[in-house]
């Protein structure tokens, strides 16, 4: 068993004892971010490609995003992808991640603490979000395992347009119902978001 193959929720109750709540958890008062013009333009190219396939949109739209985000908080996280990330191979915990982000920067390996995982999918979010889930368990023990615990863990499951937000907090994954939607001439909405949960992240709140 590895990360994908965890495909129903009700797994990681089973298995690890984390309950599933969906519930608007982000805030409604999120201060608002606006694109550079460098993002603007690389996705503007993304409108000329064929976004029909999880790693063109990871390519074309969740990279760009990410970068994005990097370069705005002065390089304070490093980013990975395509990472092998074996935790737990017994219980599942192990294979590859679409992307996960460390609060330790400037690493050549993923190392602790690690502090949001996302993953991308193709069509339906709602396939990635036990996935992701699993990958975010595993990156809490990972964490922990290296005296590095941090009090939340986040994720994000994307087919591009809409964001999924999650939250793994005390056995709790809360995953909030109100899918954040990008466009291309306005990512706005979606970096605001990660502005917020990076903040949260690196300050360990």
């Amino acid at each position: 068993m590895a990360y994908n193959k965890f495909k129903k929720l009700e797994t990681l109750q089973i298995q690890f004892g984390i309950n599933e709540i969906t519930a608007t958890w982000l805030p409604k008062n999120i201060s608002a971010v606006k694109a550079t013009q460098k993002l603007l333009e690389d996705l503007e190219e993304a409108t000329s490609e064929f976004l029909t396939t999880e790693k063109a949109k990871s390519e074309f739209v969740v990279v760009p995003i990410l970068r994005e985000l990097r370069r705005v908080n002065d390089y304070q996280f490093s980013m990975f992808s395509g990472f092998e990330f074996n935790v737990d191979t017994k219980n599942g915990l192990n294979g590859f991640c679409d992307f996960i982000l460390s609060a330790e920067i400037k690493k050549s390996e993923v190392s602790a603490p690690i502090i949001c995982l996302v993953e991308a999918k193709n069509a339906e979010i709602e396939k990635g979000l036990a996935q992701c889930g699993a990958e975010m368990h595993a990156a809490h023990l990972f964490n922990e395992q290296r005296g590095k615990p941090r009090k939340a863990i986040y994720g994000c499951v994307t087919n591009a347009f809409s964001w999924c937000f999650l939250k793994l907090e005390n056995k709790n994954l809360l995953i909030d119902p109100n899918y954040v939607p990008l466009t291309f001439a306005n990512p706005n909405e979606v970096l605001a978001v990660w502005q917020w949960i990076l903040d949260k992240s690196l300050a360990n709140e």
